[in-house]
């Protein structure tokens, strides 16, 4: 994912791997839900594609409820 326009907040996703996808859909790996995060936790309400041909969907913030940046430590 690239940023070059400066954008920071992201609305939906729909990810897959080889073609596209024809029932279940694929999900952001590990890197790329923390890089959302990082960009803007508003990002907790993106919408990503779990069952393309239903198109069932969750938010990030639903399968990273306990995200560590939101949490400030002394450091």
């Amino acid at each position: 994912m690239y940023t070059t326009s400066g954008e920071t907040e992201v609305q939906r996703i729909i990810a897959f791997r080889d073609a596209a996808p024809t029932g279940m859909s694929g999900m952001p790996c590990g890197v790329c839900r923390e890089t959302l995060m990082e960009f803007s936790e508003k990002n907790a309400q993106t919408e990503i594609m779990v069952d393309y041909a239903h198109r069932q969907t969750v938010t990030l913030g639903e399968i990273f409820p306990n995200w560590w940046g939101s949490v400030k430590t002394d450091a």
